[in-house]
């Protein structure tokens, strides 16, 4: 299925696109927008795929143009088609290498011609990743899972072998000794009990394994105790592309690296899995997440693209509620955005919640007015 956004501030040109769109069967519809900023926003916070931004040429504020480069930088992956009534902005149109340039009426052949490059630019992109990079591939942001080199997800017949892939994973091929995967993943339980439950998950874990292609990836050892190790070799890893995207960003300063580690952070480090054992890590990821992201605003507002930035912040703030700073921060990014009763009505609901005594002098409304910028120096 391909999803397709659409950007037009003239309703009747978006309501026209949308009903084409619906007529097209590998087609799926997922966000419709009549401003610039509205796409922007929905994109800095959407964890889901997007293969295709129909753009409308002419917008205020944001035209569509300024509005493919920023989605090139946020979302490289994503492919841009441009909707306009004036043949003169072609040559512009395919500067940003866009698929398509499409003029208005937009006709149902138009459309279908747009997606049939874009099936065919992603065909042939596929076939190469396929050729370069077929193996294992594992996602440790959000929930757990893993693709075979089938492409097939790993299904696991029960949470505590998917569990128990996932401390192993987590140990980067280290030995853990069988005391110490008790202890962390059946805590508190009966050891002769627990020590059963060991075995037979293991023996799941292997059929589990086997079923998708996968085997003798489970090491054991029986000196000291015994212990176990996970030996495979796998063709991605979220996390791991996470921290090179990071190490490039400061490496050289490009907001498409810092861009695309946001993207991958999603939702954090095995989020949602409640495996006590991942706390550690993910409150190291965590902060150095949230470095990341003060890194990128500071970037946006020096460019005084606050928009963005403040979009930003929210992700920023969402990590630590309480923190005086951040919301210290946000109240003056809307003081910069000249949106000074937006700003008022942020200070009056988070007022209550901050640390006036400790921060009294920062949280100054009238002083942050006279002052924004100073909080992103």
């Amino acid at each position: 299925m391909i999803r397709i956004i659409a950007v037009d501030d003239e309703k009747p040109a978006l309501r026209r696109v949308t009903r084409l769109l619906e007529l097209i069967p590998q087609v799926q519809t997922v966000g419709l927008f009549h401003s610039s900023t509205d796409c922007l926003n929905y994109i800095l916070t959407e964890p889901e795929r997007i293969d295709l931004a129909l753009l409308d040429m002419e917008m205020p504020m944001i035209n569509g143009l300024e509005l493919a480069r920023r989605l090139r930088e946020c979302r490289p992956e994503i492919h841009i088609a441009f909707l306009t009534a004036y043949e003169g902005y072609a040559k512009s149109a395919f500067e940003v290498e866009a698929i398509d340039f499409l003029l208005k009426p937009i006709l149902q052949n138009d459309l279908e011609r747009t997606i049939g490059r874009l099936v065919k630019r992603n065909s042939s992109k596929n076939e190469a990743t396929h050729q370069s990079k077929r193996g294992i591939a594992v996602q440790r942001f959000g929930p757990f899972n893993v693709l075979a080199e089938s492409g097939d997800m790993i299904r696991f017949r029960n949470s505590k072998s998917k569990e128990l892939l996932a401390y192993l994973h987590h140990h980067q091929g280290k030995a853990v000794s069988k005391a110490q995967i008790m202890d962390e993943i059946w805590y508190g339980k009966d050891e002769q009990r627990t020590q059963t439950n060991l075995y037979s998950t293991i023996y799941q874990l292997r059929k589990d394994l086997e079923v998708s292609g996968i085997s003798d990836l489970i090491s054991q050892t029986k000196t000291a105790g015994g212990s176990y190790s996970l030996n495979w070799r796998v063709s991605f890893d979220d996390v791991d592309s996470y921290e090179e995207e990071v190490r490039l960003f400061k490496q050289n300063s490009s907001l498409t690296h810092a861009l695309k580690a946001v993207q991958l952070y999603g939702e954090g480090y095995l989020s949602g899995s409640g495996y006590a054992w991942a706390t550690t890590r993910q409150a190291e990821l965590e902060l150095g997440y949230a470095e990341l992201l003060e890194a990128i605003v500071k970037v946006y507002v020096r460019q005084q693209r606050f928009d963005i930035a403040l979009n930003l912040m929210r992700k920023w703030a969402e990590l630590n509620p309480l923190s005086s700073l951040l919301h210290v921060k946000i109240i003056s990014l809307l003081l910069l955005m000249k949106r000074e009763d937006d700003a008022r009505s942020y200070y009056e609901i988070v007022r209550d919640l901050l640390d006036q005594d400790e921060e009294s002098s920062r949280f100054d409304f009238k002083r942050l007015c006279s002052e924004p910028s100073r909080q992103f120096i």
